[in-house]
């Protein structure tokens, strides 16, 4: 997997392309939250359940199906009319923000690959290109040298390509808009 922080730091990134002025802060929470609750598949571990499962770490909770089942639940934190014109534009960000850690975790070097498309089909992906270095499930583990040589290789990979990402979207997002009609 990739680290919390970058899961973190990808759904913040996202969240630049539908940010409109003053979103609430709850558009930022849900957003993290949905890009790291995915591992919370992790308790399987200590519960017995196999990795490979579909229940398992990077099983369903990894799914697109589950990107698209938390993006649902997190309309709810939008329920007042302010939201009415917005509701689309939130739920595609939640849903790309969620779905951003199996993405995250397939371009990792190690596990045993992401279940995308369960509960469906519990088959495992990887994407070809995995430049990320993997993490350690354990916090204790993460704090080491081998911890500082995984953030590198997420600010690399990850942290640099979304602060480009997200600079350009806050330029774009504050350019005026010119009425077709003009150009």
């Amino acid at each position: 997997m990739a680290s919390a922080f970058t899961h973190a730091i990808a759904a913040l990134a996202i969240g630049t392309a539908f940010r409109r002025p003053g979103p609430p802060a709850r558009f930022w929470v849900l957003g993290v939250v949905g890009a790291a609750i995915p591992d919370l598949d992790a308790v399987g571990f200590w519960m017995g359940v196999p990795y490979d499962g579909v229940f398992g770490h990077r099983g369903i909770t990894h799914s697109l199906t589950f990107a698209a089942l938390f993006a649902c639940a997190g309309l709810a934190a939008f329920r007042s009319s302010t939201y009415d014109g917005a509701r689309r534009r939130i739920w595609l960000y939640l849903f790309l923000a969620t779905a951003s850690h199996g993405a995250l975790d397939a371009m990792t070097s190690g596990g045993g690959g992401v279940a995308f498309f369960a509960p469906f089909v519990n088959d495992r992906h990887f994407f070809p290109w995995r430049p990320i270095l993997v993490s350690p499930m354990s916090i204790s583990r993460f704090f080491t040298a081998r911890g500082v040589a995984i953030l590198a290789s997420e600010a690399m990979w990850v942290w640099l390509p979304a602060a480009a990402f997200a600079l350009a979207m806050t330029v774009i997002s504050r350019r005026p808009s010119v009425p077709l009609a003009d150009r």
